[in-house]
């Protein structure tokens, strides 16, 4: 829980600095969207992390898996 306040937290400061340099930027600039972008890419692939499960990303956990097949006895 504490992670996700910490990242609710820096996408309010994201925000806050993108609003406040976009008086000294260009109309037409296209650098304006890459931190918006890169912060939401981020977020997404924790989120996905966060829920091995049911996300995008899997990754099987091969260390557990062999552990349990040196622990049987046999």
């Amino acid at each position: 829980m504490a992670a996700w306040g910490l990242m609710g937290l820096i996408a309010i400061c994201c925000n806050l600095l993108v609003g406040y340099g976009h008086q000294k930027w260009k109309a037409g600039s296209r650098l304006f969207f890459v931190l918006p972008l890169v912060i939401a890419v981020s977020f997404t692939l924790i989120a996905d992390i966060d829920a091995p499960r049911h996300g995008i990303i899997r990754v099987a956990p091969q260390n557990l898996q062999s552990l349990q097949q040196s622990l049987r006895p046999g």
